[in-house]
């Protein structure tokens, strides 16, 4: 009787070990995508099929179709990597770029949009402070001192709640409609904020207290260590962040690592032995990670997870 009552409660807490278990990595490899530039800050279009990435000094945008096809420039516009969006069907590309002003050392900024195939770009504003643009569907919404662009009547009814990025130190984020600054941690100064697959949760790290995963609006803070460039996985059961290993003699080896959302569990996925990684971004259809090295591959990490 014991022996059996032993088997049954191993098979009834099978189904609870196994989905907590642990990704690991499967295969890493390098996209061809030459080396007149070194590459970084590597993502993926929403439908998986693309990688876009740009210069290490953020001057330009080019795309990549995995499996296939030579890289693209979309643009050489000074700035325009430093932070951008990429329409549903990986179409287009929303982007923030730099343009001298007409004083000495003045510095204006655009909201352009442009289409990956070519073509003239579209400028949607310009001033002395504007934010990264970000697609909602087939609108381009972003904020120009402060005042937010490209909401309308129809976005109120949309999602609960879309990450616009970060102003002014603090998380902007779309809620019916309404732009909303939230401080999760109260006087944060905030970075890599990101919503899980099912916008229940938010992600993001504070420069000096670490990373948390709060609710979609910013409530009940949990602090999960030190995790930069949280990136959830497309099932939401796990962060992928960019993890620095020190050997105790002052050097780093960069790795990328993963979490649970409440931060009980966590290893590391891969070190690459050449240039380690940084910057992980998880594909939205598949278990693939793509991040950039510090001599400016770009690599896509093949993982699975025991329990799928």
């Amino acid at each position: 009787m014991r022996f059996a009552w032993t088997i049954a409660l191993a098979v009834s807490l099978l189904p609870a070990l196994t989905a907590r278990a642990q990704p690991r990595a499967v295969r890493t490899e390098t996209l061809p995508l030459g080396k007149i530039h070194a590459w970084s800050m590597p993502r993926w279009s929403p439908d998986g099929r693309m990688v876009f990435y740009t210069s290490a000094d953020f001057n330009g945008i080019w795309a990549y179709t995995v499996g296939g096809g030579s890289p693209v420039r979309v643009t050489s516009d000074r700035g325009s990597g430093s932070g951008f969006s990429i329409s549903d069907d990986g179409a287009r590309v929303a982007y923030r770029r730099m343009l001298p002003g007409a004083l000495p050392g003045e510095v204006l900024q655009e909201a352009v949009v442009r289409d990956v195939a070519g073509g003239a770009p579209s400028v949607l504003a310009t001033g002395a402070s504007i934010t990264v643009p970000v697609f909602i569907r087939s609108d381009v919404v972003f904020s120009v001192g402060g005042q937010l662009q490209g909401v309308y009547p129809g976005d109120r009814e949309a999602g609960p709640v879309t990450v616009l990025g970060i102003e002014d130190s603090k998380i902007a984020l779309l809620r019916g409609g309404v732009k909303l600054l939230i401080d999760p941690l109260g006087n944060g100064n905030y970075l890599w904020p990101s919503l899980s697959p099912d916008a229940a949760r938010l992600v993001a790290c504070e420069s000096e207290r670490g990373t948390f995963v709060a609710s979609a609006d910013g409530g009940y803070p949990v602090r999960i260590g030190r995790r930069d460039a949280p990136d959830w996985t497309r099932d939401g059961r796990w962060l992928i962040y960019m993890a620095d290993d020190n050997d105790g003699r002052g050097k780093h080896a960069t790795g990328i690592g993963y979490v649970s959302p409440d931060g009980k569990m966590h290893g590391i996925l891969s070190f690459p032995a050449r240039g380690g990684a940084m910057y992980p971004r998880v594909s939205p259809v598949a278990d693939e990670i793509v991040c950039c090295t510090r001599q400016g591959e770009v690599l896509v990490i093949t993982y699975s997870e025991a329990s799928r």
